[in-house]
């Protein structure tokens, strides 16, 4: 019994310090999301309303970097299989009402740093071009990406009309879908 005791403190002590090096490096709210029962169970279930952004191809060419995605409203849309963004590099989605247009948004995407320097290559390089913007692997519309407002800026706009509905789903998932995406 007292080789037992013997083996398991040190055993203890080892796995206290290894877990409270890692707790302090770890971001509190996803450790908080994985030990709250609350949000637990919702950690566990896959992502949904997971948002991507893609290059509209116009004309096909063949090069096996396309693909055809159904939309939202029952048409088909080419568009380029690499994302340009997703989910996993946006912290935080909030809905921004439309003035005169009532029930329906813009949308406002916190950015990680290496979200920000994608949006910035995304909006340079796609400057006026629409880009396809896909919820859940189907085209929800088609978006013009703005440029940051400053170059210290993390936030930036995407120009709706979102409706409400949808809006709202994406704010919800918006925070459990980064941190799952992040793994």
């Amino acid at each position: 019994m007292k080789t037992i005791r013997r083996l398991l403190a040190p055993a203890a002590l080892l796995c206290s310090v290894l877990f409270c090096c890692g707790y302090h490096s770890c971001d509190k709210d996803e450790v908080h999301m994985y030990f709250d029962p609350d949000t637990w169970e919702e950690m566990q279930l896959p992502p949904k309303y997971v948002v991507s952004l893609h290059e509209v191809i116009r004309t096909r060419t063949g090069e096996g970097v396309e693909r055809t995605v159904a939309s939202y409203f029952g048409d088909e849309v080419t568009i380029h299989s690499m994302q340009l963004i997703d989910s996993s590099e946006i912290t935080n989605i909030q809905p921004i009402p439309i003035a005169g247009d009532q029930g329906f948004y813009n949308l406002r995407f916190d950015l990680t740093e290496r979200g920000r320097k994608l949006w910035i290559n995304l909006s340079v390089q796609h400057k006026g071009q629409e880009l396809a913007f896909v919820i859940d692997g189907t085209v929800y519309r088609g978006i013009k990406a703005r440029m940051l407002s400053s170059d210290e800026a993390t936030s930036v706009i995407v120009d709706g009309p979102f409706d409400q509905a949808t809006a709202l789903a994406l704010q919800n998932n918006s925070k459990f879908n980064y941190y799952k995406m992040r793994k």
